[in-house]
């Protein structure tokens, strides 16, 4: 792994779907332009200066990326938890990122930094591969119409791309209250051969010791959807049967 990310590949136009803006006001619009620019992940990795401005060890500091953090509540959670580490919020919805920096500002969290925009973006142009310790996905829209599946995050693609920024060890959490998405993912990441099922093949996970309840996990129950978590890890051989 190198600690600079190179423009040696064209960063490819990202199709959104969904929400992104959301309601603010003029004068929360402009504090959260204004906030936004303490953490916002600069466009060029360079790990070691990157983990230096958040005041963090560059020798020993994990980096997590949590995709989609929602109104930031579980991310806040984790960077509180685990202060010498950095973690990245990927998000487009406007005010999540304003949750996000409401809370990183009242809560003093240093070790957290922004991107704003696709995820995919900041895969392909700004993080390099094995840069990630730990990644998040909880409740990613489920799009549960046959005919928008297509626009689900987690597909065959998307996985390799993510396990590739992903060292080996790392890892790949995920949640969703919707069961038809929840085969879906354990279909595509069971057939991505350098992830390993924690559960074992087909099974689901129990919560991670560091889990928080959420406010869209709440009301998921309050609907009567349980919830289905996931659990891999980053392998280095792709032969599925070694073990880890």
């Amino acid at each position: 792994m190198t600690d600079t990310a190179t423009p040696d590949s064209v960063v490819q136009p990202v199709k959104v779907f969904g929400r992104k803006r959301g309601h603010l006001t003029t004068s929360k619009e402009a504090w959260v332009q204004q906030t936004l620019e303490k953490y916002r992940l600069p466009p060029v990795w360079a790990r070691s200066q990157i983990l230096q401005g958040a005041g963090l060890d560059d020798t020993t500091a994990r980096v997590c990326l949590e995709i989609g953090f929602g109104n930031g509540m579980f991310l806040a959670h984790l960077a509180k938890s685990y202060p010498n580490d950095l973690f990245i919020g990927a998000d487009l919805f406007m005010e999540g990122v304003a949750g996000l920096l409401n809370r990183v500002e009242s809560g003093g969290l240093g070790n957290v930094r922004l991107h704003v925009g696709p995820v995919q973006e900041l895969l392909q142009g700004t993080l390099v591969e094995g840069c990630l310790n730990r990644v998040v996905i909880n409740f990613p829209d489920p799009w549960p119409k046959k005919r928008h599946h297509k626009r689900r995050l987690i597909q065959p693609e998307f996985l390799s791309l993510l396990s590739s920024r992903m060292c080996t060890g790392a890892s790949l959490e995920l949640a969703t209250d919707w069961s038809d998405y929840a085969q879906w993912m354990m279909t595509c990441l069971e057939k991505c051969p350098n992830l390993h099922n924690v559960a074992g093949p087909g099974h689901y996970a129990q919560p991670m010791n560091d889990w928080i309840t959420t406010r869209f996990q709440e009301k998921g129950q309050a609907a009567g959807r349980p919830t289905w978590r996931l659990h891999f890890l980053k392998i280095l051989c792709p032969d599925k049967k070694q073990s880890v």
